[in-house]
């Protein structure tokens, strides 16, 4: 007795169960009720890009802090190492002229790359490096000459060029460098066979942009 009451209880569940299961099936194939499950997508807004005039200052701001400090520690080592009454007058002459503007031309490009790279750009260390040289080059060369001309307090004047001039030329360098990743490759060139035909005959050419 209570063996058939079992298989007719199990069977009732069967048979009201089917129904569902089918429903249950049907609407896991319905692509709306699916979306009407599905959280709507939030579009997340691109962040805007910096402004010309904050990159430049964050970039020669950290340039300024950067070839000021290995600027002092280049002085500083420079001093311990060759400006002692053993070296000759010459060196200790140099060492006590560019000791500070050959550290400023290693941490000014060294900060502005570090700078650039936080902010998001894809600058080159080594042609920011290259430039702040060459603004050593040039600093240091119009203060040589200048007071080679003149002893006077204007001519001397002229040595913070060389203390200037590497941070300009770490900034620009990175910069160029920058705008010149930033830029698509150019196109290349493109060849496409060309065929004609006239009453007379007809011919082929090749026809590209280069």
């Amino acid at each position: 007795m209570r063996t058939r009451l079992r298989r007719a209880l199990g069977l009732a569940v069967l048979l009201l169960g089917t129904p569902a299961l089918a429903q249950v099936q049907a609407a896991l194939q319905d692509k709306d009720v699916l979306a009407a499950g599905t959280p709507p997508a939030v579009a997340v807004p691109a962040p805007a890009p910096m402004s010309a005039p904050l990159r430049l200052g964050l970039e020669a701001g950290a340039g300024l802090v950067g070839g000021a400090a290995v600027g002092f520690f280049s002085e500083w080592a420079f001093s311990g190492l060759l400006g002692t009454s053993n070296n000759s007058t010459q060196t200790q002459h140099f060492t006590s002229l560019f000791g500070a503007p050959l550290g400023v031309a290693v941490g000014a490009p060294l900060a502005v790359t570090l700078t650039g790279y936080t902010i998001g750009e894809d600058g080159s260390f080594l042609v920011s490096w290259l430039s702040s040289m060459a603004g050593l080059a040039v600093g240091g060369g119009v203060y040589l000459t200048a007071t080679s001309l003149s002893n006077s307090s204007a001519a001397k004047g002229t040595y913070a060029l060389a203390l200037l001039l590497p941070v300009v030329g770490a900034v620009m360098g990175y910069e160029f460098s920058a705008r010149a990743a930033a830029e698509p490759p150019p196109p290349g060139p493109t060849v496409v066979p060309t065929f004609f035909f006239s009453p007379n005959g007809g011919g082929g050419a090749l026809a590209g942009r280069f």
